[in-house]
């Protein structure tokens, strides 16, 4: 479980991993998606699960929680050990798609904000965010997922703290441009691209902790591929938040003939989450 989560939340690795989690050999989920990409503690959010198997997509109903146990500094993990454990969690309800109202207390256990003094105020991550964990059990596969909150600035000075609550604009989730593909050769190389406007690469203010500046950045992206046969040149292709490209591709060496799966998985470095999925006939 802990393997499926890091898998799940990984958001701005660059270019290849190991091409074998691109082909689906047993049933998976590929992605959790939150909308709106970013809410305030207390906002209503939109959960969706999007689920494979060796055959198809898996319509899955999972049971939805949320986990309050925030990380300790010595775990590495996506989220805490302790979001195993049903006493850390917050039920939600069994559901295809939920709505569910985000935790008021997410900064605390999850940000930067601590209870009193003495306490060191929680790392963001590389894109200065926050996340709260929410957790999805469905036919037998447990997947977490990260929501990500809209905190304050720690340890910022007052008129730079005005500035970020002022200026900063939530994420929102990226859109991918749909893929033709319907019908392919049977063990033949094929190249796959994946697109997605210009507008889905967000900029965003960022602290900057050394010069005690806000600075603007963009977002990087990233796609994940997915088949059901075959195999992938690499499972997964980035374009860095300096890059200005809107797309880009793979090759997929296709199974024999019959009926193949495609997945394409989009996610900007903030959390937002863009998929879309091909019923390949293979002749």
């Amino acid at each position: 479980m802990r393997a499926l989560a890091i898998l799940l939340l990984l958001g701005a690795c660059e270019d290849a991993l190991d091409q074998r989690l691109a082909i689906i050999r047993e049933p998976r989920v590929l992605a959790v998606i939150t909308e709106p990409a970013e809410a305030k503690p207390g906002a209503t959010v939109d959960y969706t699960i999007v689920a494979a198997s060796p055959s198809g997509p898996l319509a899955a109903v999972p049971r939805w929680s949320y986990c309050d146990a925030s990380k300790p500094p010595t775990e590495d993990n996506a989220v805490s050990d302790g979001c195993l454990a049903p006493d850390n969690l917050i039920e939600l309800g069994t559901a295809a798609a939920i709505t569910a109202t985000l935790p008021t207390g997410g900064c605390f256990l999850f940000g930067p904000d601590t209870p009193g003094s003495g306490f060191r105020p929680r790392d963001p991550d590389p894109t200065g965010g926050y996340y709260q964990p929410i957790r999805a059990d469905a036919d037998g596969l447990v997947a977490f997922g990260l929501s990500r909150i809209t905190c304050k600035l720690p340890s910022a000075p007052p008129e730079v703290a005005r500035a970020y609550d002022q200026d900063y604009v939530a994420n929102q989730n990226p859109t991918l441009l749909p893929v033709a593909l319907a019908e392919v050769p049977a063990e033949s190389d094929i190249t796959l691209v994946a697109g997605w406007p210009e507008s889905s690469v967000e900029s965003y203010l960022y602290y900057d902790s050394l010069s005690q500046t806000l600075v603007t950045r963009r977002e990087a992206m990233r796609v994940s591929w997915f088949a059901t046969g075959g195999a992938m040149a690499v499972d997964a292709s980035a374009v860095g938040e300096s890059g200005d490209a809107t797309e880009v591709s793979t090759t997929w060496h296709t199974p024999a003939a019959g009926t193949a799966w495609l997945w394409l998985v989009l996610r900007d470095s903030r959390g937002g989450i863009a998929t879309q999925m091909l019923e390949i006939t293979v002749r």
